[in-house]
């Protein structure tokens, strides 16, 4: 059985390389959104399930760099069961998650997780739980011939993803509630301002209003922007921040921040813009990365867990007051 470590530093490269692109991008033109467009729907695979966490960042900058039709993608398996083709030279991608290992801690048998979960508690203090992370690699359905085989089947999938308009007067109903309700782990203040910011000392975030924003997008990737900080506070994820404005942590939870507020973007439906203030970070990233590209796996982590937090707490239900 492969190990951590070896599946990371097997696809850490890939990954890496694709972000080095995107950043590469954005030193050209730093305008241009870490998610170029979403009307092509979110990453997902032939039967319509969606990827999770760090993939679907990934994914979605693979699509956008290889010039994809959609972000639909299958294994070699599912090509042989949809009777597909893979075409010849086609390059895959790999698509990683967490495997949970249990072993007893005396006799070293293993068993399933989910048999784990089960057991009484004592019963369990006699197993050890060790996290594994697997992968496995996928082709885009352009890189099979499903559009020549299910012409029909492939005009229905892209006629069921209509862009839509997120720019000019664009609203988040869900992400507005939790503001106005204060509903999020610490104060958020919306308020006419030149900067936004999240403080660690006084754990408070502050936001300039929307209004102060050309498009909706910009405003609600700033906030999520921030609050992706917030998460990072010791009673939280307890991440470290860095001392001082530029030095290597500060850029880490920067890249951090960005990368959060992207995938956020994507799950609630439209293109997140990096922070402006970040440009000067570029050459930082650039060179973390290509010197150690298992860095990038290690910042999804975190990222997966922020944004899980903020889509959880923004999707969740609210208890309006009994009526009087």
């Amino acid at each position: 059985m492969a190990t951590t470590n070896s599946t990371i530093e097997k696809i850490a490269p890939m990954f890496t390389d694709l972000l080095i692109k995107k950043i590469e991008c954005l030193k050209t033109d730093w305008q241009k959104p870490w998610i170029a467009s979403l009307e092509q729907g979110l990453p997902r695979n032939i039967r319509g399930t969606l990827y999770n966490g760090g993939n679907v960042l990934m994914l979605l900058f693979y699509t956008e760099f290889m010039k994809f039709t959609l972000p639909v993608f299958l294994t070699f398996n599912q090509a042989k069961e949809e009777d597909l083709s893979v075409c010849k030279g086609a390059r895959s991608f790999p698509v990683y998650y967490w495997f949970k290992f249990v072993v007893h801690k005396e006799t070293k048998k293993t068993i399933k997780y989910e048999e784990y979960r089960k057991l009484t508690a004592t019963e369990q203090e006699n197993y050890k739980v060790i996290p594994q992370m697997k992968y496995y690699n996928v082709f885009n359905i352009d890189q099979t011939d499903f559009a020549g085989k299910y012409p029909e089947r492939y005009e229905r999938m892209k006629k069921g993803e209509q862009p839509e308009d997120y720019s000019d007067g664009m609203i988040y109903e869900a992400l507005d509630e939790l503001v106005c309700l204060q509903n999020w782990y610490c104060p958020i203040k919306v308020q006419y301002s030149d900067s936004a910011y999240y403080s660690p000392s006084s754990d408070h975030i502050v936001c300039p209003q929307r209004e102060q924003f050309p498009q909706g997008a910009e405003y609600y990737g700033t906030l999520l922007h921030e609050m992706a900080h917030s998460t990072g506070s010791p009673q939280r994820l307890n991440r470290t921040f860095g001392s001082f404005f530029g030095d290597a942590l500060y850029a880490r939870e920067e890249l951090v921040a960005e990368l959060t507020a992207a995938l956020c973007g994507a799950f609630f439906g439209y293109a997140a813009a990096p922070q402006e203030n970040n440009a000067a970070y570029l050459k930082h990233w650039l060179t973390k990365l290509k010197e150690e590209p298992a860095f990038l796996v290690e910042i999804l982590g975190d990222v997966n867990k922020a944004a899980k937090m903020i889509a959880d707490k923004v999707t969740e239900p609210v208890n309006e007051p009994a009526a009087a």
